[in-house]
């Protein structure tokens, strides 16, 4: 039997998610936005202060990278948000997300990014970004509800037009309610037996609203499931809960904390899990899985994996490098 609505969307794949042209960053980076990020996330990587980054090797004050997406996030019109399902303006018709939506499809839950990084961002770099469509699955059937999952490429650019980065992002778009009977997709992800290596010392953080709301605001990240909890309950969630640049941000600076202020972070490839919400706490913990030469630098490559009482929240693989 035929799915109309995917065949719509597969039409979509390799163009544009909206038709506004590439998106501009409101801001150049900047330094209040990154000790607002540091503050919400408590991270005190000697980079990223303009006290202390001279004596690292970025010779610098440079933006976390986990930041990358935040800087392109456009600004919110915060009359109608909920009923936009959290985008911060009018989203095009023919979008494929608008499509979804209008089809059902109102949940939104980030599952997958894989973020890569060409160089760290310095203050008074001017961010740009463009959005392709990626792929489509089938249509699935999982404990939210039945729905799709949806990938797309964000490119990032700076004022010349160089490359800086890129993201994959997968999201799942789903009608909330329970499933027909039938096969489900699971949405977590077991553990992964790696090499045996160096373990990273263990990290513990006590998961508030607060923790949750601030994470979401210093990403510029208005979705109402990550402040408004009866939002988020209606969409299945058991609370509010972190977004997936916050879960980000963690990642990196689990993996910095270890690896010190001259290590710069090359890639974060996540796989969300269970959600992270007030009352739970997250366990963060890491291990070595390689290390190798590369380009006069030493690439190591730790699995992170973050679990809560309910259990994994995420998995990634983090790639850094230190000088030789």
């Amino acid at each position: 039997m035929g799915d109309a609505l995917r065949d719509e969307l597969l039409g979509k794949v390799g163009k544009p998610m909206g038709l506004s042209g590439p998106s501009l960053a409101p801001d150049p980076v900047n330094v209040p936005m990154i000790r607002h990020w540091v503050d919400a996330l408590d991270d005190r990587n000697p980079a990223y202060d303009e006290h202390t980054a001279a004596a690292t090797r970025h010779g610098g004050i440079v933006a976390p990278p986990a930041m990358l997406q935040t800087w392109t996030m456009g600004r919110p019109t915060i009359e109608g948000i909920r009923e936009r399902g959290g985008s911060a303006g009018e989203v095009g018709v023919d979008s494929p997300l608008a499509v979804l939506a209008a089809a059902g499809y109102t949940g939104t839950l980030a599952t997958n990014s894989v973020l890569t990084f060409d160089r760290y961002l310095r203050p008074g770099d001017v961010l740009s970004s463009d959005t392709a469509l990626e792929s489509v699955s089938e249509r699935k059937h999982t404990g939210l509800g039945r729905g799709y999952f949806i990938a797309w490429s964000n490119n990032f650019y700076d004022h010349d037009g160089t490359p800086v980065g890129n993201q994959l992002f997968t999201v799942f778009k789903f009608a909330p309610g329970p499933p027909p009977d039938g096969p489900r997709e699971g949405r977590g992800n077991s553990a992964t037996e790696h090499p045996a290596g160096e373990q990273l010392p263990p990290f513990d953080l006590d998961v508030t609203a607060t923790v949750v709301v601030a994470g979401a605001i210093a990403s510029r990240d208005f979705m109402p499931v990550h402040h408004d909890r009866d939002y988020a309950v209606a969409q299945g969630a058991p609370d509010i809960f972190m977004n997936i640049l916050t879960s980000n941000g963690y990642v990196s600076r689990y993996v910095t904390d270890w690896s010190g202020g001259d290590s710069q972070v090359r890639q974060i490839s996540t796989r969300l899990g269970g959600p992270a919400i007030p009352g739970q706490p997250l366990r963060l913990r890491g291990q070595v899985l390689s290390e190798a030469p590369a380009d006069g630098e030493r690439v190591i490559k730790v699995a992170v994996r973050a679990d809560t009482d309910f259990g994994n929240h995420l998995t990634a693989t983090v790639e850094v490098s230190l000088p030789r």
